[in-house]
């Protein structure tokens, strides 16, 4: 072989092994808009509802957004977004139903295609905390308390659907004719959900236990919790919350166990 034709074979094979470094094939890989966002529960509160969820596993989570609506299905409005896990809903009012969808968001704004609601709905009611009853058998004016006007009086007002009272070491809330009680024990108040349907004491009448919560219907089918903060011969505190959305036994959301 002459000196030329070896320079140009050589040349020749060269330009193939450059060419075949040119053409590598490049794998794009497609950015998916987030998952489903899962485990969407609410809190009920007092003219507010608390919406919580768990947090999406992508790695480029932006933000999450937050509909509602006033039916479980149809046309959910937008209400605010979070970079959180948890949504808090000022605009709402007592004894109005609320139903919430929950969508995640990604850096480049891709929303996940489904709305997340699970049957996520509240309906918002009055609580108070620290107050304080007598006892009925010493000064009774102050014993009872009339969950629909949140107010105290009598034990003989028949506005009042509970009442204190203690003497020869028992310690007892009493239920007016009409009202249904019961005990859920030893169950923070923020816990005790939704009424049950049965269960409720056989004579009207419950042991005052600090700690303990405890379920009301009223007389006019509304219904109420209270928990019992301190107790003694004279008096009782205790907190509470009243359902103004009658017949609904909603008193707050908890998280799924």
């Amino acid at each position: 072989m002459n000196q030329n034709l070896a320079k140009a074979l050589s040349l020749a094979l060269l330009g193939a092994a450059l060419g075949c470094e040119t053409e590598k094939i490049v794998t794009v890989i497609p950015d998916l808009p987030p998952q489903r966002v899962d485990g969407v529960y609410s809190v009920t509160g007092d003219r507010k509802v608390t919406i919580r969820w768990r947090e999406n596993q992508e790695s480029d989570i932006a933000l999450y957004r937050v509909y509602r609506n006033d039916a479980p299905s149809g046309t959910f409005t937008l209400i605010g977004g979070t970079p959180t896990t948890e949504f808090v809903d000022f605009d709402v009012v007592n004894a109005a139903t609320y139903f919430y969808a929950v969508a995640a968001v990604d850096l480049i704004g891709q929303e996940s295609p489904e709305l997340s609601y699970e049957n996520v709905f509240d309906t918002p009611r009055p609580e108070g905390f620290g107050v304080g009853l007598t006892n009925a058998f010493v000064s009774d004016p102050g014993s009872g308390w009339d969950f629909s006007t949140r107010s105290i009086g009598s034990s003989l007002d028949p506005a009042t659907d509970v009442y204190y009272g203690a003497q020869a070491g028992h310690y007892i809330v009493y239920a007016s004719a009409g009202t249904l009680i019961q005990d859920a024990g030893y169950v923070a108040l923020v816990d005790v959900d939704f009424a049950p349907p049965g269960g409720w004491s056989a004579d009207g009448q419950v042991e005052a236990i600090p700690g303990h919560s405890y379920i009301v219907l009223t007389l006019n089918g509304h219904y109420a919790k209270f928990e019992v903060v301190s107790r003694t011969s004279t008096s009782m505190v205790m907190n509470w919350a009243y359902q103004l959305d009658p017949n609904n036994p909603e008193l707050a959301r908890k998280a799924p166990q």
